[in-house]
């Protein structure tokens, strides 16, 4: 089932009016900068946040200009920045608690527990916990809700990054059933788990869309800094064990990345706007591997001597980011062929 939310909520001097739709399964990550109203979002969603307008899952109404549906009511797992565990309980009195109230039987209770790692954990205090295991732990109860949505605020922010691998591999697996509302700040959770983009900005959802698609404009929410990358969608076609190298098809064009093994069916591929420099033929003598025909579909002034490039590459798109001098030089415009070079990318 898909969520609606057409909301004006108000704190203080805060306003944020969202209008927009989650599709019925996958990740949806809720980007924006500190104090851009996420969490308020969220709560207000789980029916913790008083707001007004309406909120329809499905066929059913959480809220309408007739009423609002008591959080209890609500099919929500919901997990906040700063997890909420009983303090009277232990680890397992808390996961306890949420199968009781869905009904979980002992068969769910055992993945669920295996799945976050918390066997080791379960007659411990939460008062002792660190902030990494208490996530665990918010998780896991959260999953045992037996939720038909669930809303994730910063899961993953105390973790190591061994852990942060496997429980984002989780979410992966249960988005594939349902919807998934998924705040972070972090550019790998955003592109390994992000299927759509929601991004609140000046006080509104500025823009929601397909993941791939939204980081790709040249007006996206990365777009004027740093950290302007794109996901590509590959197929694995060979592992080189000789020189450690992952061969992933991208449409006819081949791309070669440091490994350590052959990776699943269809890896993501993060390549940063900063790592990919461009040519108008080329280059035969170069120790970049990756160098691949565009087109380029248009520019962007970023201020301070900065451009940057949108590239139509065997149907998905590319990002780089250049000097004007360079873009004058190369007398980029729309329409101009190019070879990208790709000097670093990333397994997502």
């Amino acid at each position: 089932m898909s969520l609606q939310v057409d909301l004006k909520l108000r704190r203080g001097d805060f306003r944020l009016t969202v209008n927009g739709r989650l599709p019925e399964r996958g990740v949806t990550i809720l980007f924006g900068v500190s104090g851009a109203g996420k969490s308020s979002l969220l709560k207000a969603i789980a029916g913790l946040q008083p707001c007004q307008g309406l909120i329809r899952f499905g066929d059913q109404v959480w809220q309408d200009e007739g009423g609002s549906l008591p959080a209890h009511r609500r099919p929500v797992g919901l997990m906040l920045q700063k997890p909420t565990l009983f303090p009277h309980l232990d680890v397992a009195g808390n996961l306890r608690f949420a199968a009781r109230r869905s009904g979980a039987d002992a068969g769910r209770w055992r993945e669920v527990v295996a799945l976050t790692e918390l066997q080791p954990l379960l007659t411990r205090g939460v008062a002792g916990l660190s902030g990494g295991e208490a996530q665990r732990v918010a998780l896991a109860r959260a999953l045992l809700t037996e939720p038909d949505l669930l809303l994730l605020d910063e899961p993953l922010s105390a973790l190591d990054a061994e852990r942060r691998q496997a429980l984002m591999a989780v979410i992966t697996r249960v988005a594939e059933r349902l919807p998934v509302l998924y705040v972070t700040h972090q550019l790998d959770e955003v592109m390994t788990l992000g299927d759509h983009l929601w991004w609140l900005d000046q006080g509104g959802l500025r823009e929601q869309g397909e993941l791939t698609e939204r980081l790709a404009g040249l007006h996206g929410p990365l777009a004027a800094g740093g950290q302007a990358a794109v996901v590509l969608h590959t197929r694995h076609r060979h592992y080189d064990p000789q020189h450690h190298l992952l061969e992933l098809a991208l449409g006819e064009r081949v791309l070669r990345l440091p490994a350590d093994g052959p990776r699943g069916d269809a890896p993501r591929l993060k390549v940063a706007a900063r790592d990919v420099s461009l040519t108008l033929t080329a280059a035969r003598d170069s120790s970049v591997l990756n160098i691949l025909p565009a087109r380029v579909d248009g520019l962007r002034d970023l201020g301070h001597g900065q451009c940057l490039v949108r590239l139509d590459c065997e149907g998905q798109w590319l990002l780089a980011r250049l000097s004007t001098l360079s873009r004058d030089s190369l007398d980029l415009r729309p329409g101009s062929t190019v070879y990208a070079q790709i000097k670093a990318a990333a397994l997502v």
